[in-house]
């Protein structure tokens, strides 16, 4: 069941050596989930396991109720085992669907057990939440997509007196009037709780505010055209950057251990004979999937962020130091400052091949790796490091996108589990 959750390669050492397990015991070596599945079965036979879960718990209370519901597993015999369920987050998010269909035909003092405590309402609150933050965030990038460089509008802009120009941001400003409204809706389905709907409705309105101007400088043909202009650019610049940010964080929160707890004890509560107990047992094990591994795909995701800001300041630091605008910077200092860093780099990417071990992009992150290792051993930048220090950045950061589009995509699965969840509730309270 936890064969998803497991700590990142580099916590390893740290997490077996507060469980007190001798060092040396227990292979470290090898793939992400292999080396996990060595931990789980030297702890079990041990006795370790509740020390250990312990500190995965201390590390990740997210997971709280999903340890919980292991060490009640392995308290009962379970062994821990290799073989994973070999489905997709989509077929298991349809299992959990389907688990919560029939709770919702079972009687109302069933149903209400997943209303205890109102953790049914928490957990349609969450999920609707991630909702809202992906539907904002997918249409300023369409938005963005749109429109592509600003380049052409502030020509347009300039032209303002031409009956061209003026038609251009007409066109611009009509879209923007659409994303406006369709802004509008997706930020009315935020929680209104302090610092969340409210901080959103400020760049909204702020996004209003610019579409006003640039009414009136456009019916005005005026030149300050380029005041709301600049300032729809800068809000499309910083605002989807946050919302992706918000996104991370609503999918680690997502209440899931506690959903499957409730559905694990209406499960436990209907007779054996019921056709009911399998798919409610089977969206319990799903949802606790479900769970582990959108835990892992967001560590992953905040390693790549990491690993993506690193690249852009070790870029920028060669940049700066190109004084004389050729390949060659000037500064021989900047292999040493290059040094230090890229070093963070190699070890945090060395990490993420680990949890990607065989990925088709480990092999090509490697070799560009190697290059920039060897050629940095020369104490000089020079083009020819400077290519290959691109090439690796160009690599790492086509991972990082596509990370976030899956992602991006798993919390798209997600959300359709509210569906059932709002017919409970509505069931539960008419």
């Amino acid at each position: 069941m936890l064969a998803e959750l497991y700590p990142l390669p580099n916590d390893w050492l740290s997490v077996t050596k507060r469980a007190e397990i001798v060092a040396g015991a227990i292979n470290l070596q090898g793939s992400a989930l292999t080396t996990w599945f060595n931990i789980l079965d030297y702890t079990n036979a041990q006795k370790f396991t509740v020390k250990l879960f312990g500190i995965v718990v201390e590390d990740n209370p997210q997971c709280a109720s999903l340890c919980k519901a292991y060490l009640g597993e392995v308290a009962t015999g379970f062994k821990p085992t290799l073989e994973l369920p070999g489905i997709t987050i989509e077929e298991r998010v349809n299992a959990a669907r389907a688990g919560l269909d029939a709770v919702n035909k079972q009687p109302r003092d069933i149903q209400a057990i997943l209303a205890a405590n109102d953790q049914l309402e928490g957990a349609i609150s969450s999920i609707d939440t991630l909702a809202a933050y992906k539907n904002l965030h997918d249409a300023l990038h369409s938005f963005q997509y749109a429109v592509g460089s600003f380049q052409d509008l502030f020509v347009a802009a300039r032209d303002i007196g031409t009956d061209k120009g003026a038609r251009e941001l007409r066109k611009f400003l009509g879209s923007l009037r659409l994303l406006s409204q369709t802004i509008r809706q997706w930020i009315g389905q935020l929680p209104d709780s302090p610092g969340i709907r409210e901080f959103d409705e400020i760049w909204h309105n702020d996004l209003t505010h610019a579409a006003g101007v640039l009414q009136e400088e456009i019916d005005s043909r005026s030149p300050g055209v380029f005041e709301p202009l600049l300032e729809v650019r800068r809000i499309l610049r910083v605002t989807p950057h946050r919302l992706n940010q918000q996104i991370l964080e609503t999918a680690k929160r997502l209440p899931f251990g506690i959903l499957a707890a409730g559905l694990g004890e209406i499960a436990a509560k209907l007779p054996d004979d019921d056709t009911a107990q399998a798919p409610v047992e089977n969206a319990r094990e799903a949802i606790l999937l479900l769970s582990a591994a959108i835990s892992a795909r967001v560590r992953e995701h905040g390693l790549w962020q990491d690993v993506d800001n690193r690249l852009y300041d070790l870029m920028e630091m060669i940049e700066s130091a190109d004084r004389g605008g050729g390949a060659s910077p000037a500064d021989p200092t900047l292999p040493f400052q290059f040094a230090p860093v890229w070093r963070i780099v190699k070890a945090r990417v060395q990490t993420l091949i680990t949890l990607d071990a065989g990925g088709r992009w480990t092999r090509a992150i490697e070799a560009y790796t190697t290059d920039v290792s060897d050629l940095l051993a020369r104490e000089k930048i020079d083009e020819k490091f400077i290519l290959a220090f691109e090439a690796y950045r160009d690599e790492a950061q086509q991972r990082f996108v596509n990370v976030d589009f899956e992602l991006k995509a798993e919390c798209a699965s997600l959300v359709r589990i509210s569906d059932p969840l709002h017919r409970i509730l509505e069931e539960l309270n008419p």
